[in-house]
């Protein structure tokens, strides 16, 4: 079998989790000397996937910008990870090349036509090539309008698949569907995320759509790819427009403005917030009527003050809702309580139990509703990887109940924060409802 993994690029651009998938792989497969990335030209033949937004110059130069820091300790949050958990990256750059054959075609390149054109490439292309995959590309190799018959034949003859698991795509139904939708059945070695070193596993939850959602909304880009990649991005502004989602056309057919795929995600998740809120609302000012508890306070950390805009923007609030807090620092935290926090962290169960409780007191109301949490993505300039965690409470005056939301680290900040509000409001509406116990 080759020495060199195949490793085809249709994101844009290259992040960590391209490396992260290739660590695991060589980590894993010591007969695997290099790896060569496939640069694509842009034009996806995926015809559920949108082309390129940035042009495929700027995409080969962002690859490498991000392969000659790659073990760089200082302009790598991924080498830095390895680090300091006492370990030293496979990948370096000398271990790693880009082949630009495909931009050549100005037309999509099925994955198919690749393989006499590496082989011819390649200097040890004999056997079955290495070929890095996800369970992603498994689950559209079903697909007919993706994948046609004799593109899987190519495929399942020429290649040894090495398949990481993806969040959200089980790698074995996959498998399966395409065995039993179209007779196919692959070579390949399999890298469950579970199996992953804790240091690296984090990254697979990384993608191309994410690094891009971060550019639009401004956050940072160290945890995700290459300081030196990050700077040319930030310096040139891609991505910051963000992938077209929905165009808004007046009755005559005037286009009056677009949506990006984040903001479409961002209003979806204003929506939920309002509705929960205004559940919570009605919930409360119905225990008013009928002379029950029903006053309630906040402190909010990494909303933001997100839960109180959305209950004080309510109707008849000021019958329930007496006071919120934003207590964003651990000065702020600790001085709300009268002392240090308990807990191993700020971002804890006893952490935000007994924010919930200081709440309630201060305030003198029935019930109080506290969260803290790290709303993301990393930042690279912290060793926590708690980003997208949060924890939340509520007190009531015969005890409290609590959870933890562990979301993907690397969604854009206000994607965690309003995820966060959200599920802070339904928790105490489920409390109230009597639907809700702590373990």
């Amino acid at each position: 079998m080759a020495s060199t993994l195949i490793f085809p690029i249709s994101g844009n651009p290259i992040g960590f989790n391209h490396f992260a998938a290739a660590e695991a792989v060589l980590c894993q497969n010591r007969a695997l000397e290099r790896l060569l990335f496939v640069l694509s030209n842009g034009r996806h033949p995926d015809p559920t996937k949108a082309d390129a937004e940035v042009a495929p110059h700027m995409r080969l130069e962002l690859c490498e910008r991000s392969i000659s820091a790659i073990a760089d300790t200082e302009a790598c949050y991924l080498a830095r990870q390895a680090e300091l958990a006492g370990e030293r990256l496979v990948l370096s750059p000398e271990r790693l090349s880009v082949s630009t054959l495909e931009l050549a075609f100005q037309r999509a390149v099925r994955t198919a036509e690749l393989i006499p054109l590496l082989r011819g490439q390649l200097d040890d292309a004999r056997g079955r090539l290495p070929w890095m995959a996800g369970s992603d590309l498994i689950r559209r190799m079903a697909d007919r309008r993706i994948f046609s018959d004799a593109d899987l034949a190519v495929l399942a003859e020429s290649c040894h698949f090495h398949i990481l698991e993806r969040e959200c795509y089980p790698l074995m139904p996959a498998l399966k569907e395409l065995r039993a939708t179209r007779g196919v059945a692959l070579h390949y070695n399999t890298y469950p995320r579970e199996a992953l070193a804790g240091w690296l596993a984090p990254f697979t939850c990384l993608s191309s759509t994410l690094i891009r959602n971060a550019a639009e909304a401004g956050d940072p880009l160290a945890g995700m790819l290459p300081q030196p990649a990050t700077a040319r991005i930030e310096e040139e502004g891609l991505y910051r427009e963000g992938t077209l989602g929905a165009r808004l056309i007046d009755g005559e057919g005037n286009e009056m403005g677009r949506r990006s795929g984040l903001d479409m995600t961002l209003e979806a998740l204003r929506a939920r917030l309002d509705d929960e809120a205004g559940a919570l609302a009605a919930l409360l000012a119905r225990r008013r009527e009928g002379q029950r508890p029903h006053s309630l306070s906040l402190v909010e950390t990494t909303t933001g003050g997100l839960m109180t805009a959305a209950l004080a923007a309510r109707s008849g609030a000021s019958r329930y809702f007496r006071q919120s807090r934003f207590a964003y620092d651990a000065h702020g935290k600790s001085a709300l309580v009268g002392g240090r926090l308990p807990g191993e962290s700020a971002v804890s169960r006893a952490a935000v139990e007994a924010l919930a409780e200081a709440m309630r007191r201060e305030a003198r109301t029935d019930y109080a509703i506290a969260e803290s949490g790290m709303a993301g993505p990393p930042d690279a300039g912290r060793r926590s990887f708690k980003y997208g965690l949060c924890w939340m409470a509520f007190a009531a005056a015969d005890g409290k109940v609590s959870e933890c939301l562990e979301l993907n680290p690397f969604l854009t900040r206000r994607e965690h924060q309003l995820h966060f509000a959200q599920r802070a409001l339904s928790l105490a509406r489920q409390a109230l409802e009597g639907r809700w116990r702590n373990d």
